[in-house]
C-alpha cells in the first residue's frame, strides 16, 4: 500500500548555524524519519548533521535566487469590457486604443477577424466574438510610432495592473480633449 507524502521544502538556511544561505550557495539536505513524519534540515557545506541522527536520504543542492514575481495572467473578460466601453466613433486616441485591444483580443482568440473594408481612404476591420454572438467593426487607425509606444505602455499598465482600467480610459478621453 502507497502511502502519501510531501517532500519538506528548504527552509533557506543551516540548521546549525542559522545563517541564511545566499542565492546560488550551495548546501546539503538531509532528509530524516520522526515519529510526525519525514523531517528536512539543510546544512552549509562547513556544517554537519549531529553524529547520532542518521538520515535516511541526503543530497547536494544550490539555494536558487528567488524568482522575479509572476506577471497577472491577462483577465481577457476586463480587457473585452474595456473594449466594449470604448466608442467607436470616440476621439481619436479611444479609437487607436480600441485598435490595439481588438488585436489584443484576437491574438487570445477572443475575437476573430472575419473580414476588413475599405471605405474611402478609411480602413475598417470586422470582429466577431463567436462565444458572445457580438460583433463589432474596428478603424484601423494610422498609428505613428510614438503612439504605438504609448498605447503600448498604457497596455502594459492595464495588464500587469499597475493602472485601473478606468485611469486608462480617462487618460485616453483627457489626451483627446487636451
Amino acid at each position: 500500500m502507497a502511502t502519501e507524502w510531501q517532500m519538506p521544502p528548504s527552509t533557506g538556511q543551516c540548521a546549525a548555524g542559522d545563517r541564511a544561505f545566499e542565492p546560488g550557495d550551495a548546501f546539503r539536505a538531509y532528509l530524516f524519519a520522526t515519529p510526525g513524519g519525514y523531517e528536512r534540515r539543510d546544512y552549509c557545506l562547513a556544517c554537519a548533521p549531529p553524529a547520532g541522527e542518521a538520515p535516511i536520504a541526503s543530497w547536494k543542492a544550490r539555494h536558487a535566487a528567488p524568482s522575479a514575481p509572476r506577471r497577472r495572467a491577462l483577465d481577457v473578460e476586463t480587457v473585452y469590457a474595456l473594449f466594449e466601453g470604448l466608442a467607436a466613433d470616440g476621439p481619436p486616441q479611444q479609437r487607436q486604443l480600441r485598435f490595439v485591444l481588438a488585436l489584443l483580443l484576437w491574438r487570445r482568440r477572443v475575437l476573430k477577424l472575419t473580414d476588413t473594408v475599405q471605405e474611402g481612404e478609411q480602413e475598417h476591420w470586422r470582429f466577431a466574438a463567436p462565444s458572445r454572438g457580438d460583433l463589432h467593426v474596428v478603424e484601423r487607425p494610422p498609428l505613428a510610432e510614438e503612439e504605438i509606444e504609448r498605447l503600448s505602455a498604457q497596455l502594459e499598465s492595464l495588464i500587469s495592473g499597475q493602472v485601473p482600467i478606468d485611469a486608462v480610459i480617462s487618460d485616453a478621453s483627457g489626451v483627446a480633449n487636451a
